[in-house]
């Protein structure tokens, strides 16, 4: 019996060993849901010496979506994915795979965190991705390619020798979350196979982003544009409001823009940049300056200014609470400077409100932000309740589970419309996943011969 829109596929605590072609498809009203319920998350480890390969029927990927759409996956953890090309990953959407929503998950010590191609579409919420990477440089926590990438409410940190995000989708939005201590530098948002596609935009609203104090690329934090000067940059622009920027490095530039297209910019609205060594800047190059713009920014006076900025405040200290704590103390003197209407333009060409409306809330997962008639700057709104921190901006979990967020049509957060897909379970996975079963529990046995466990039925919506 293959898996149908709208089947629930629910794993039991343990630890798996088993990889999957996930080929099944759901609908866009009907997802197929693969989870673990609450508790501890069930453990998707490759035994040592598994090779993905990627080769036939064998995947590059713990589970990787050969052409399986609208699929739903939460509450797992994922680890140890290897292969001798140095891209195993733990997820992958491929061979036109698209709408994929992955939330509440743990993937960590891969040679990739995520990768995609094709056409894919894919949204990560309310996870924790950390220590992804091969060492080489060349892989990453994030590495994807497609139409559009999704990030919200996530900790990413501490990439393997790599980037902590690396972006060649067409449309590229981070909301929300806290990227910190990557191998290399945080973020390349650059050139793909569809970015030269119109509305190549990039995203950057109410996110923490933190670098090490050295690392394998001290110079750059953000790359954006294209990464190979024999390719066209990215086609759209880059816009950044209400980020917390801290740089530790004297060596650190926040932006640096290769080969921008015409027209592209860097818009740089209501953010923080705080830096705890001297030296650092806003921009890389003349060229990076030439296309950074905006208003209503907080600037160290130890980092250089850059670029067309108006309304810019600056001082030695803009109000955290703590060294490693980013919120604001009362009395910042942030709160109430920024502009009460910043925008962004969507991969739609769409113009969006950019006013954040949730904040990071550690260990990962947003919380609501406050609204105000005028916006605190940066990633945090003095108002919040939220807790101190300990190397993260949030003192303790938010103790729920991923809180659905989804998109609206224009690809804006939109709260509580992830699928769940009824309460039921079911098998059939063989038919619509070539598992490769190895040494501990098997995903698929269990799915045959522990259905009880699993909890094996239908939605009573569909009957059966």
């Amino acid at each position: 019996m293959a898996l149908a829109p709208g089947d629930v596929v629910e794993v039991d605590p343990g630890t798996y060993g088993d990889t999957c072609q996930l080929t099944a498809s759901g609908t866009a009203s009907a997802p197929i849901t693969l989870r673990g319920p609450p508790g501890p998350m069930p453990v998707f480890s490759p035994p040592a010496g598994t090779d993905l390969s990627g080769a036939g029927s064998v995947p590059r990927a713990i589970f990787q979506f050969t052409g399986g759409s609208y699929w739903v996956v939460q509450h797992l953890e994922l680890k140890n994915a290897w292969n001798t090309s140095a891209n195993g990953a733990a997820f992958r959407l491929t061979a036109g795979a698209h709408d994929i929503l992955i939330e509440d998950v743990s993937v960590h010590d891969c040679q990739d965190g995520m990768m995609s191609d094709g056409p894919a579409t894919l949204t990560v919420q309310n996870s924790d991705i950390f220590h992804n990477g091969a060492g080489d440089g060349y892989s990453h926590n994030f590495y994807l390619q497609g139409d559009s990438a999704i990030l919200i409410g996530n900790h990413i940190h501490d990439s393997n020798g790599g980037q902590n995000v690396k972006l060649r989708s067409r449309y590229a939005a981070l909301f929300y979350n806290l990227v910190e201590n990557a191998g290399q530098y945080e973020m390349d948002l650059i050139q793909g196979p569809d970015t030269s596609n119109a509305n190549a935009n990039a995203v950057l609203v109410g996110n923490v982003i933190a670098r090490p104090s050295a690392s394998g690329n001290d110079n750059q934090v953000i790359l954006f544009g294209t990464d190979d000067a024999t390719q066209a940059a990215r086609n759209g622009s880059l816009y950044a409001v209400n980020n917390t920027f801290v740089l530790k490095n004297s060596a650190n530039h926040l932006f640096h823009a290769i080969q921008p297209v015409a027209g592209s910019q860097i818009v740089f609205e209501n953010n923080i940049v705080f830096a705890t060594a001297a030296g650092t800047a806003l921009a890389a190059d003349a060229t990076t300056a030439g296309i950074l713009s905006g208003s209503h920014n907080w600037v160290g006076s130890n980092v250089t200014l850059a670029g067309t900025l108006a309304q810019t405040f600056t001082g030695t200290d803009p109000g955290f609470i703590g060294a490693t704590d980013y919120h604001l103390q009362a009395g910042a003197p942030v709160i109430d400077q920024g502009l009460a209407h910043p925008t962004y333009v969507d991969g739609s060409g769409i113009t969006q409100s950019a006013v954040p409306t949730e904040e990071f809330s550690a260990p990962q997962g947003t919380a609501v932000r406050p609204a105000q008639a005028m916006p605190d700057l940066g990633a945090f709104e003095a108002a919040s309740t939220d807790g101190g921190t300990s190397g993260s901006p949030d003192g303790g979990a938010d103790g729920g589970a991923a809180d659905g967020g989804g998109l609206d049509a224009g690809g804006v957060p939109d709260a509580g419309s992830t699928p769940d897909g009824g309460p039921g379970a079911v098998g059939g996975i063989a038919s619509s996943c070539g598992c490769s079963e190895a040494s501990g529990p098997s995903l698929l046995s269990l799915l045959i011969a522990a259905c009880a466990a699993l909890r094996h039925r239908r939605p009573a919506s569909q009957g059966g």
